[in-house]
Formats: structure tokens, C-alpha cells, sequence
């Protein structure tokens, strides 16, 4: 019987190994007496297992000396010394700082964040499962950053972990270390969920608060890029600075970028006059940026010049015209834009706007005043770009307007000549239908 049941127990061993050899097990700590102990280190040892041709980590318990946690179950003598080695080092600190014995689902939580992160010191580890006791062990105090530059602090910020945050605080961890990317734990509390990390952070000035990432994003630029607005308005009340110039511009140039409403209005409610910034590379201000009509109406509300240009003389009309946003176009002629105003090669807006056949945007063009007759600089005219570039079911239409219009609307008026019949023009306002909405909204 004892043979058959000594059977049973290599079977159920073997069967370990081929399903989880590092799943954490309970076991009676005199079945080992017989086995060869190759490794002890503090309370971890490394047995060889003859009957199940293995080799066995144990993590025994003082105070428990009948039963032991079995750590893992290898099948192969080197794997298994090395991680001997591993989890000695860095399971000391976790069972000499608790002051109760750790249990099992603990165990297993640690050795899975051992080989899932092997380049994590045990006071990455601690943050990880929570184990804060473990910051003011020896071992632990003297350790800083992991492999990727990330330190304990750096990931307990992305955690939101108040408790670790705290702890390592008071512990003296050093919050002016950035990663291999260059991100500080002000970037690392903005990829978390906890604004509060933010504003502890941030209790004392700190110049790392307006640090430039390898991306060139401050914490405040990205947290404008990734829309965390209760995040936008954390840094802010540390006083982190508007006018940092990042990669792509100011914190409002990202906010815009991205379309983040709530990250630009807390911006400009702190500093209005973030309205006024132009980006390194066009000199263009947030309302070039705005790629939305809420967005558009903010700035203006703000006081943004509409009319303003960029390094290539576009204004944001000619840019809204560009991109195909005609929301944001309209509410840009009804706050003042200039529609024949030139901008890059001398393009107007209406030039733009026949240069892609939009023919709503052609439509907004023409009734608020833009000029179907004024050539660019290669001396096309609006006119003649929608002889070249309108196609299909716009074409027709729109030959048939600029008939209508064009050559009436684009000469000063002669007292001898009749002005424009009131059908004529209101034919062009109502316009045929096209596949886009029709244009009976402007007044």
C-alpha cells in the first residue's frame, strides 16, 4: 500500500509539472525530510525531488514547522537554481516585514508578478500587490529603478495607490527620476485614474511638473491628448505652466488636436490668453486647430481673432474650407471671417472650397461675399477651378450657378445696367439638391 500510494503522490507530481509548476501549493513539510536539500536562504529552499524527478521550492514557516508553501515544481535542475536565486532575494522582504504569516493567494500573487516582471525590483513588486509594509525593509530602501527606468514611485502613480504613494513618500523616494521615455510620475499620475496623485505630487513646486517627455509632451499635454479634463485641471491647480512648447505646440494646441473640449476650456480659464499661442511649426493659433464647431465657438468666445493668419497667410477659414469642415466654416463666417481673404499660393477660401467640390462650402462662399471672379497667384479663378475640378452631379449645378451669379456678382454695379434679378439670386440660394444637406439654414 505504501508503495501504490508513494506511486499516486509522483503521478500527481509529474501531472504538476505538465499543467503549473510555479502554482503555489500547501504541503506537509515531513514528506521532504527524505529528500536532498541543494539550496537554503533564509526561509527558502530548493529541494530534489527523487520520487518525482523535480526540484522543489519551498517557503517554510518558523512558527508552522509541520506544513511548508511549495513555490514551484521544476523538471529542470538549472531553471530551477535560477529561480532559487530569484525568489530567495526578493521574497525576504515581503515575509520579514508581515506581521502575519503570508497566505497562500499572496504567494501566488508575488511569484506571478516575479516571472512576469523579472526586471522589477521587491519594491516594484510590493506596489504591485499592495504590500506597502514592505517599503521600510533594508532591502527594499536600497532599491530604485527597474530595467525601463520606471521606479517603484512611477508605477504606484499609474496604480493611483494613495496608501504606497505615501508610504514611499515618507520613505523618501525621489520624485525628479524620469524613465527610459522621459516620463516622470506627473505622467505616470495621468495614465493612472487618481487626480489626487496629481495634487500630492504637487504639494511642493517641483520643475519636473512641466518636464518634457522623449514625445515631447508634458504631463499637461498629455493629458490633453488622452481628454482626462479632472486631470487638465489637477496639474493646473499645481501650477503647471500653460506655455511649455511641446512637439506639436502648447497644451491647447493638443487639447484642439484631439477635439478635447473640457481640457481646452480649463486652459483658457486659467489663462485666456492661451488663445493668442501659434505652434513651432505653422504659427497657426487653436482656431486653425479646431476641427469642431463646439470647439471653434469656444475659442471665439475666448476672444480668438478670426481672422488671424498662419506662417503660409491661411486663416482658419481657409483651413476649415481645407479639411472639409463645414460646421466649423460657418461659424467662422458668422463671427466675421473674411472670404476673400488670400491665404497660401493666394488661395481664397472659395478657391478651396471649388478645389475639392464641396458644394455647400461653394454655397456659404459665394453668400457671404466671396469673390467667384479673383485669381491666385498662378491667375486661376474660382470659376475656372470648377470648370476643372467638379465632377459628377455637382458639375452641372455648379456651372450653372456661377452662370447665374458669377459674372454678376464679381462686377461693380453699373447704374445703366439692371442689378440682379431677385429669381436669379434666389435661385442660387435654394441651389439643386446635392448629396450633402441642403443650405437653407443661412440667413
Amino acid at each position: 500500500m505504501q508503495f501504490f500510494g508513494r506511486l499516486v503522490n509522483t503521478i500527481n507530481s509529474v501531472t504538476q509539472i505538465f499543467t503549473n509548476p510555479y502554482r503555489v501549493k500547501e504541503v506537509s513539510a515531513v514528506e521532504y525530510v527524505a529528500h536532498t536539500c541543494l539550496r537554503e536562504d533564509g526561509r527558502v529552499a530548493l529541494y530534489k525531488n527523487s520520487f518525482a524527478r523535480s526540484w522543489d521550492c519551498l517557503l517554510v514557516n518558523p512558527q508552522s514547522p509541520q506544513v511548508a508553501f511549495r513555490l514551484f515544481q521544476l523538471d529542470n535542475e538549472a531553471d530551477a537554481l535560477v529561480h532559487f536565486e530569484q525568489y530567495a532575494r526578493q521574497l525576504r522582504p515581503f515575509y520579514e516585514s508581515s506581521h502575519q504569516p503570508l497566505l497562500l493567494e499572496e504567494l501566488q500573487q508575488l511569484s506571478d508578478c516575479f516571472r512576469n516582471h523579472p526586471s522589477w525590483s521587491s519594491a516594484h513588486v510590493a506596489v504591485e500587490t499592495g504590500h506597502c509594509e514592505s517599503f521600510r525593509h533594508n532591502h527594499v530602501l536600497r532599491q530604485g529603478a527597474g530595467g525601463d527606468g520606471c521606479t517603484p514611485l512611477h508605477l504606484a502613480c499609474r496604480k493611483g495607490d494613495m496608501e504606497c504613494l505615501l508610504e514611499l513618500l515618507q520613505c523618501h523616494a525621489r520624485v525628479d527620476i524620469a524613465d527610459r521615455n522621459g516620463e516622470t510620475v506627473f505622467h505616470y499620475a495621468v495614465r493612472g485614474n487618481s487626480p489626487h496623485i496629481i495634487e500630492l505630487l504637487g504639494t511642493a513646486p517641483t520643475a519636473v511638473l512641466d518636464h518634457l517627455s522623449h514625445e515631447g509632451l508634458t504631463a499637461l499635454h498629455l493629458a490633453c491628448q488622452l481628454g482626462k479634463e479632472d486631470m487638465v485641471r489637477s496639474l493646473l491647480k499645481c501650477h503647471a505652466s500653460c506655455s511649455v512648447m511641446g512637439t506639436l505646440g502648447y497644451p491647447i494646441h493638443t487639447a484642439l488636436k484631439f477635439s478635447q473640449k473640457g481640457c481646452a476650456q480649463a486652459i483658457l480659464e486659467v489663462d485666456a490668453s492661451q488663445v493668442r499661442s501659434k505652434d513651432p511649426r505653422y504659427e497657426a493659433t487653436p482656431l486653425h486647430w479646431a476641427k469642431k464647431a463646439e470647439m471653434t465657438r469656444l475659442l471665439l468666445q475666448y476672444g480668438s481673432e478670426v481672422n488671424l493668419t498662419s506662417r503660409t497667410a491661411d486663416m482658419a477659414l481657409h483651413i476649415a474650407v481645407k479639411r472639409g469642415r463645414f460646421d466649423c466654416a460657418m461659424v467662422l463666417l458668422t463671427h466675421g471671417a473674411h472670404t476673400n481673404a488670400r491665404g497660401q499660393d493666394g488661395n481664397t477660401p472659395l478657391h478651396l472650397a471649388m478645389k475639392h467640390d464641396h458644394l455647400d462650402m461653394i454655397k456659404a462662399m459665394v453668400v457671404f461675399g466671396g469673390d467667384v471672379e479673383i485669381p491666385k497667384d498662378f491667375g486661376e479663378t474660382p470659376g475656372l477651378l470648377a470648370a476643372r475640378s467638379s465632377k459628377g452631379a455637382n458639375r452641372k449645378v455648379l456651372l450653372d450657378l456661377l452662370q447665374t451669379v458669377g459674372t454678376e456678382r464679381c462686377h461693380p454695379p453699373n447704374p445703366d445696367s439692371p442689378s440682379l434679378a431677385p429669381s436669379a439670386a434666389s435661385s442660387f440660394l435654394e441651389g439643386q439638391p446635392s448629396s450633402r444637406s441642403n443650405f437653407n439654414s443661412l440667413g
